[in-house]
């Protein structure tokens, strides 16, 4: 798989996109942190949308902030870095980013807060130069699966991270681009199945394939045709979900995912302790959509059920060695 791309596509996209505008996402979704929670931090109260940020703090560095100074790579439109400093973390918190509409938004929400002690840079990483021990704290929160040169990178802010500095990263650590083994596919499609209609779409991936070739369109389209209206007595149930194509990533967002599998060995090259704590999301990461986020109501007990029951079945497809964790938070102490 290619590493070059044009970085405006990056720019672009995550100039408009704010991941922290809804909560209608695997990350976000309060039934979902929750379980998260208790995975990584043994904790079950998510409650709090900074809840990832409040454990790390309670769990692992209660004892020694204030720190001096703090980065924050891939910053976006500066939530991390507002509840960082909310938090104590740091006197000095510095958060960088691609995208120059992110970046604007960043600034402008901090000072609205009265946040003074954070800066924003515009910057790739890719590129960027790091001073040596500077920081205390590197903050990488669904940064690293997009970083191209992950070596080079992770290298680099180890080096930036003074002795026994700490990195936080939240990732997807999952294939490549998305790239899923046809087992995964396949039960992917098979939890979807067990999905009532009113919490699922009835084929997840028709928006995604307006930004492919109208021959890819085409012959998704047919695929599907067949698929539901195939005359024999042994059908193949109808296929629910379809894996979001190599060209879709290109196309949208190249840097999605592009060296996501080399995550976790990257950063025990770099770092005397990793911490990785697996929160999952192998199955249900892929397989809910925007129609069980609408329409998921915990107070329904046959949905409350149903997603303790997914719960359980992710985890023993991940237990039985079918399936990889494809979400990690990790945690890097340097020495």
């Amino acid at each position: 798989m290619s590493e070059n791309y044009d970085n405006k596509i990056v720019e672009d996209l995550w100039s408009k996109s704010d991941c922290s505008a809804s909560d209608k996402n695997f990350y976000c979704y309060p039934a979902i942190r929750s379980r998260s929670c208790k995975l990584i931090f043994g904790e079950s109260d998510a409650s709090s949308k900074d809840w990832c940020e409040y454990w790390t703090v309670e769990k692992y560095l209660k004892n020694i902030i204030p720190l001096k100074k703090c980065l924050s790579i891939c910053c976006g439109f500066g939530e991390v870095e507002r509840t960082l400093a909310r938090l104590g973390v740091a006197e000095e918190i510095v958060g960088i980013d691609i995208a120059p509409g992110a970046i604007e938004q960043a600034r402008e929400r901090a000072t609205i807060e009265g946040l003074h002690n954070i800066s924003y840079r515009l910057a790739d990483i890719n590129s960027q130069n790091l001073p040596v021990e500077e920081f205390e704290i590197i903050w990488a929160n669904g940064a690293l699966h997009h970083i191209r040169d992950l070596d080079k990178v992770v290298g680099m802010l180890a080096s930036a991270l003074k002795p026994g500095g700490i990195l936080v990263s939240n990732e997807y650590i999952g294939p490549d681009y998305q790239q899923l083994s046809v087992r995964q596919q396949e039960i992917v499609n098979a939890v979807k199945h067990l999905l009532p209609s009113e919490l699922r779409n009835k084929v997840v991936g028709g928006e995604k394939l307006a930004a492919v070739s109208s021959g890819s369109k085409l012959k998704a389209w047919l695929s599907r045709l067949v698929n539901a209206y195939k005359l024999r007595d042994d059908i193949v149930y109808e296929k629910l979900w379809e894996m979001p194509s190599l060209e879709y990533f290109k196309t949208t967002d190249p840097s999605e995912c592009v060296k996501s599998s080399m995550i976790v060995s990257t950063l025990k090259n770099y770092y005397v302790d990793v911490d990785v704590r697996y929160f999952n999301g192998s199955i249900l990461f892929y397989a809910l959509d925007r129609a069980f986020y609408d329409n998921f109501n915990a107070e329904i007990s046959s949905h409350r059920r149903l997603l303790e029951s997914l719960f359980a079945l992710e985890e023993y497809f991940v237990d039985a060695g079918e399936l990889q964790n494809d979400n990690a938070h990790i945690i890097c102490r340097k020495g």
